[in-house]
């Protein structure tokens, strides 16, 4: 059972939907979108026909997730199709997917900066693997230039926050008992380890003093910013202390280690949501989505 209550940080609209992600409509804003070849100034551009037909090639090839959904996509599934065809506990990743689909082949490029950040990503390993054509890697070179600026948006990032700090509290406010999933705002858009895009979370069950003081909203001086919270994993009342045990063991043993560090925690480790929703698969728990801020790459 999975019940989705995400912020699309996007666009500085929030919003939530119980529905397919491929369903709803996902729309870029009103930016107006230039058919051109890469220019100097900045904003995003469309890909020329020839380059999009391009990228439309490698997507039908792609033996990464991003592949895999684009083709699912193309095959007319659902979100949750999706998600049960690739054995995925929940459907949530499928929207970011899509969107780095639509940046890609139509230059819809996201304004919230932790959603430019995971596109970015995509754009930038896909440079790496060259092949591309001229006109195609200049695209791809301005456009992920155009994402780079966009992440780093102090203003559109503190609306952002504002956003995931209202569905925290939401989400705190049901006292569902459970695994409670934090992170800090920081480190979702600078992932402590940038390579695998892993970073630093607070898994903890409802009930321990940790957790408790963060859903009372009294947060450790230690930090230096409120954390938000991603995901709840409900357990029977009397099962969360097991939940969490187990959530720490599988944890230590795929070498998310614990954070050394003095101040934070015993309870903070570096991992995605993706592996802590696999978890919570395994263990049949039914899923929260709080706030989804994926930054992995595929």
């Amino acid at each position: 059972m999975r019940t989705a209550i995400r912020i699309r940080w996007d666009d500085h609209k929030m919003s939530t939907d119980r529905s397919s992600a491929a369903n709803a409509g996902w729309g870029g804003g009103d930016e107006v979108l230039t058919p051109a070849p890469p220019r100097a100034e900045l904003g995003p551009i469309r890909p020329p026909t020839e380059v999009r037909s391009e990228l439309v090639a490698f997507l039908e090839q792609d033996a990464s997730r991003l592949g895999e959904v684009y083709r699912c996509l193309q095959r007319g599934l659902t979100a949750d199709d999706i998600a049960s065809e690739l054995e995925v506990s929940t459907s949530g990743f499928v929207w970011m997917y899509e969107r780095r689909i639509r940046s890609l082949l139509d230059g819809d490029l996201p304004t919230a900066p932790t959603v430019a950040l995971a596109v970015a990503r995509k754009f930038r390993s896909m440079l790496k693997t060259g092949g591309w054509s001229e006109t195609c890697r200049a695209y791809l070179e301005h456009n992920l230039a155009e994402l780079e600026r966009r992440a780093s948006d102090e203003s559109a990032r503190s609306v952002e926050v504002l956003q995931a700090k209202a569905e925290t509290e939401k989400a705190e406010a049901q006292n569902d008992v459970g695994i409670y999933v934090y992170a800090l705002p920081h480190y979702l858009l600078h992932p402590y380890e940038p390579d695998s895009g892993r970073t630093l979370m607070k898994v903890g069950r409802s009930d321990s003093d940790v957790i408790v003081r963060f859903r009372n909203q009294t947060r450790t001086t230690a930090l230096p910013e409120e954390p938000v919270l991603l995901r709840i994993y409900r357990t029977d009342p009397g099962a969360a202390a097991s939940a969490e045990t187990t959530f720490h063991r599988l944890l230590e043993a795929a070498d998310h280690h614990r954070s050394v560090a003095r101040t934070a925690g015993r309870e903070w480790f570096v991992t995605s949501t993706r592996f802590l929703d696999e978890v919570a698969r395994a263990l049949s728990l039914s899923s929260v989505i709080v706030n989804e801020a994926e930054v992995t790459d595929d």
